[in-house]
């Protein structure tokens, strides 16, 4: 019966760590204009968001972020792993719904620089 309750304790922490469903749309500028999308949990710490969002077409993690936040300030580090590359800095805003309702707080993060821009979503409700 112990090894029972300590299980169900551990089951029950372990949303706790999880992150929450963010969604990505990237538009890069080369020599043809490039969108992708993806999807996935990003987990906070402190002020510092972070993780690996899956390809929407493939379902391949390709995407590694990491935001961090100063109010509505955002700096973020974001490579294609793919690529294998070292990473884009991107500078924007992050953005709270004004008036939530108890099912409806979206939250948007948009982050750009000279060839990039990154917007990210997601529904921001706490149970």
């Amino acid at each position: 019966m112990r090894r029972f309750l300590v299980l169900c304790l551990i089951l029950l922490a372990a949303p706790v760590g999880a992150g929450q469903e963010w969604e990505l749309i990237s538009v890069t500028r080369g020599p043809t204009w490039e969108v992708n999308q993806a999807k996935g949990a990003l987990k906070q710490n402190g002020s510092v968001l972070e993780g690996v969002l899956k390809d929407k077409t493939d379902g391949k993690e390709d995407y590694q972020i990491r935001i961090e936040l100063n109010g509505e300030h955002a700096r973020a580090t974001f490579r294609f792993i793919s690529e294998n590359d070292e990473g884009t800095t991107l500078t924007g805003i992050s953005k709270r719904a004004a008036k939530p309702t108890k099912t409806h707080c979206p939250e948007q993060i948009q982050l750009m620089n000279s060839f990039q821009y990154i917007g990210l979503a997601r529904d921001a409700c706490e149970p």
